[in-house]
């Protein structure tokens, strides 16, 4: 038995320590260096995109916000809008009302006067009449 190995597996052993050598060189160094490029890459993009969408949330914030108080001042016009809409109406009711009862007044008087002047012909005519009564009666 013998303890030294043959020279084949020495030339053997230097030549796979060779070829682990360029091929680490040449293969594994370039390939491992790509894929940490691309690794550092992709970290930096899921920053980005964690970046983006942080300030797209806040930007939906303040869009949210905004559209809240605008529905609010939106609702505080309506609201005098609305409440002047229905002063302005009480207004016109109340000048219709007004209006009408002086029309209403003065028909009254008008009608009064005509039933005062209507009066006055029919005790003239009255006169008259019996007048006329008592001839017919006597003739």
């Amino acid at each position: 038995m013998n303890i030294f190995p043959d020279a084949s597996v020495l030339v053997t052993f230097a030549l796979v320590w060779v070829l682990v050598l360029v091929l680490s060189k040449v293969f594994f160094k370039p390939v491992s260096r790509i894929v940490d490029e691309r690794s550092a890459g992709i970290e930096q993009a899921k920053a980005e995109t964690k970046k983006a969408l942080a300030a797209y949330e806040e930007d939906l914030r303040k869009i949210e916000e905004m559209l809240k108080e605008a529905r609010a001042v939106s609702e505080g016009i309506w609201e005098q809008a609305e409440s002047h809409a229905l002063r302005e109406r009480t207004r016109l009711i109340q000048e219709l009302q007004t209006e009408t009862r002086a029309q209403v007044e003065k028909a009254k008087q008008e009608l009064e006067g005509e039933v005062e002047e209507l009066k006055r012909k029919l005790d003239a005519r009255s006169g008259n009449f019996s007048e006329d009564i008592e001839r017919r009666i006597l003739n």
